[in-house]
């Protein structure tokens, strides 16, 4: 009888032991998968720029076999910039293949990102990058200081047309800490001064309107500075629909609609309803499924090994109001709807 029981429990041990062997094959299959696994981490995925640039991660993604987890926040989330850190520790945690990720402000983020680096996991910077390029593995997107200043450089060129020697000029931007706008607004004012030479020093640049994204208060802060300025010339508006549709409500509310010029950053469908009034004059913009497809196919490369440039630029493009429409419908081609993800966006 004792033998009999001795036997019992040694099958049952044996049988213990098979199955703790079997839950360890799959901790290692579980890490073999994250190996195939690449965190995108954009500022949003929605809207014009974003949801273009998601699709194109997600292209590349499928046709180089990764699995991609986009996480995000919504443009109006408190603790955003904590939250993005969080993720990009959450995929270090995870030990996956690569990170992409835009950075909000340019010194918050190295210490995640240099930790992943540490454990030899390469990330790749996209939209914005980084104060010290060595504590990436890459940059892929817009150089945002030659795009500013290709805007400064074009709304320069057709003031002095119009025959504008002096006045007063507004920026109005999301955050100002964050780094595509600080690089956007230096860029422009470069180009800007490079035109007018001299002459630029009878323009007065006011101080910058910053809106964290919401329309109404780009709309109240400008509506003031052309109350308080008479001599208001032009509006750079550097990206987002808060600054976009906040001008636009105001060049209208104030009645300076065609008056004032605006320049923007990035197509919107709703540069369409300022066409035909003039409360925009033109905009340029970035090819955004581009940069979402070579911010993985270039992440790819680096989990394989291949040493990437410090630097991969996207060109952007400068379209005139008149040219909007027709940009658009070109645009709209490019199909956003996203792949179906093992893990959803935040």
């Amino acid at each position: 009888m004792l033998t009999k029981r001795k036997g019992i429990l040694t099958g049952l041990l044996a049988l213990t032991l098979l199955f703790v062997a079997g839950c360890g094959g799959n901790d290692n299959s579980a890490s073999g998968d994250s190996k195939k696994s690449l965190y995108f981490i954009p500022i949003v995925d929605t809207g014009a720029y974003w949801n273009p640039m998601k699709k194109g991660a997600e292209d590349a993604a499928k046709d180089l076999g990764y699995t991609l987890i986009t996480k995000t926040s919504p443009s109006a989330e408190p603790s955003k910039k904590e939250k993005h850190i969080g993720f990009i520790k959450e995929a270090t945690a995870k030990d996956v293949a690569g990170i992409a990720v835009a950075p909000i402000e340019k010194k918050a983020f190295k210490d995640s990102i240099v930790a992943a680096e540490d454990k030899g996991i390469p990330v790749i910077t996209f939209d914005a990058d980084l104060e010290n390029p060595d504590d990436r593995t890459s940059y892929v997107g817009t150089d945002n200081v030659s795009a500013g200043k290709e805007l400064g450089k074009q709304a320069a060129e057709e003031m002095k047309e119009k025959g504008i020697t002096g006045g007063s000029i507004a920026i109005v931007c999301v955050d100002v800490a964050q780094p595509t706008m600080i690089d956007r607004e230096k860029g422009l004012k470069e180009g800007f001064e490079e035109v007018y030479g001299a002459d630029a020093s009878n323009f007065k640049f006011l101080a910058t309107i910053q809106d964290n994204d919401q329309p109404s208060e780009s709309k109240k802060q400008l509506e003031g500075y052309i109350s308080a300025n008479k001599d208001l010339v032009t509006v750079f508006s550097l990206g987002s629909e808060g600054p976009d549709v906040g001008v636009m409500s105001a060049l209208e509310s104030q009645g300076k609609a065609g008056e004032i010029l605006h320049y923007g950053f990035d197509y919107t469908d709703t540069w369409l309803k300022g066409v035909d009034d003039g409360r925009i004059t033109a905009i340029v913009d970035q090819d955004a499924y581009q940069i979402g497809y070579q911010v993985i196919e270039n992440l790819a490369k680096a989990v394989d090994g291949e040493e990437l440039e410090p630097t991969i630029p996207i060109d952007v493009k400068y379209v005139k109001a008149a040219d909007l429409k027709a940009y658009g419908e070109e645009k709209s081609k490019i199909k956003t709807d996203t792949i179906e993800s093992t893990e959803a966006s935040e």
